[in-house]
């Protein structure tokens, strides 16, 4: 070749060239939600929360001089479909960086994947990743370990609401975690567990249960579900009148859930979360937030909006403060060392196994007392160091690993 064609060569080369490079320096986080499927209304929350953190730090200038891009993808509650989703963004867009999920079971088929292939994994739920052989290093939790919420009601609801309890609970891995946490806490704090009773997931008859409930005749019934599983269990109990006799206190609930139940999540109804938008908090980041997200959305945001918001903005934060918007390994040395701004004020993910150091809150309904999205009262806030293990326990799964649980 002459010196004139590789010349030629040259300049025709240098627009790919630098698309490359600009590919490779460009600041792009991938997200996979159940936007379709029986949890599909909170998977809009969390894109929501994902889109607000984004649109936030491409207004104070991007990452690392360019627009941050999200790249969100719909898992319909598949653990199959969410892998291959992760997998075409490794593969087809070169991520390194990946996260969501509503699902704690599919986090974890997630977290296995980013293990093996040395990726970033920023979880928006509750799920097991700083727990025992779950746990690799390449994994974070803007929510909490589903042990954590019954561990805060159950000190709440022994001490104010009874002492014998039942639960009925979906039959999913997530839903035996809050189990084992409320039957230990149980033991711990001298109540009496009178049994669980299983239903599958995607349940919208609840009637059959109650029999057996009532027979049982227990102070409280937990409810470990969620979505459209439990607004049709809420609204069933109070038809029945269920909730005139039982108090129930719900492992993780939510705002739009409440909302759609209406005058049926009476306050004779609880529940756990990691965050109300109505909070009262220090500062007033909570306040921007809420304000920002309404004027976005039309709605305050729930707590899975929250858990997305903060996940996303860390993970665009680690890439300004590290200077590198894919190098693994110096990304997650950044988040296990640098303070996080929440809504709910400063927090970190804790350094030994990346689980976010955040309180729980116990919310009472307000049911025909409501106003507008004003659905909650927060009859207490229990801070992370009451609910959450220490990292040796955690690596060894104790005390819940240990649980027997009903029926399994």
């Amino acid at each position: 070749m002459t010196k004139k064609l590789a010349v030629i060569a040259i300049i025709l080369l240098m627009p790919l060239m630098l698309s490359g490079q600009a590919l490779a320096k460009e600041a792009r986080f991938g997200i996979v939600l159940p936007l379709s499927g029986p949890y599909a209304a909170m998977a809009q929350e969390m894109k929501n929360g994902a889109l607000l953190a984004t649109e936030e730090i491409n207004q104070s200038g991007g990452v690392l001089g360019a627009p941050a891009k999200l790249i969100v993808k719909d898992s319909q509650l598949k653990a199959d479909i969410a892998l291959r989703r992760v997998k075409e963004m490794v593969e087809n867009d070169k991520l390194t960086v990946i996260g969501g999920n509503l699902s704690g079971a599919i986090s974890l088929v997630i977290n296995e994947y980013a293990c093996k292939n040395g990726l970033l994994y920023m979880s928006y739920c509750y799920n097991s990743l700083p727990v025992g052989k779950e746990y690799c290093g390449k994994g974070f939790t803007s929510a909490v370990i589903p042990y954590q919420n019954p561990a805060a009601l159950a000190s709440y609801a022994f001490k104010n609401l009874g002492k014998t309890w039942m639960s009925l609970s979906a039959d999913y891995r997530g839903f035996h975690d809050m189990m084992a946490s409320w039957i230990y806490n149980s033991d711990k704090l001298g109540a009496k567990f009178l049994g669980n009773i299983y239903h599958p997931l995607g349940t919208r008859d609840f009637s059959a249960y109650i029999p057996a409930i009532l027979a049982k005749k227990p102070d409280i019934l937990v409810l470990n579900n969620y979505g459209a599983d439990q607004i049709a269990a809420i609204k069933q109990f109070a038809q029945m009148g269920l909730t005139k006799k039982i108090k129930i206190v719900i492992s993780k609930t939510h705002l739009h859930i409440a909302k759609e139940a209406g005058k049926a999540y009476d306050q004779n109804t609880y529940g756990g979360a990691t965050y109300y938008w109505d909070m009262q908090t220090k500062g007033g980041a909570n306040k921007k937030f809420v304000q920002a997200f309404k004027s976005k959305f039309g709605t305050p945001p729930s707590a899975d909006a929250e858990a997305a918001y903060v996940g996303t903005k860390a993970v665009w934060e680690a890439m300004k403060k590290s200077g590198t918007a894919s190098d693994v390994a110096t990304l997650i040395n950044t988040l296990a060392k640098m303070p996080i701004n929440t809504p709910k004020g400063e927090e970190r993910f804790r350094a030994c196994d990346h689980a976010r150091q955040q309180s729980i809150l116990v919310l009472r309904g307000k049911g025909a007392a409501s106003k507008g999205w004003n659905v909650f009262q927060v009859v207490d806030e229990v801070p992370w160091q009451d609910t959450l293990q220490s990292c040796a326990n955690n690596q060894k799964n104790l005390p819940y690993g240990k649980v027997p649980i009903p029926g399994k």
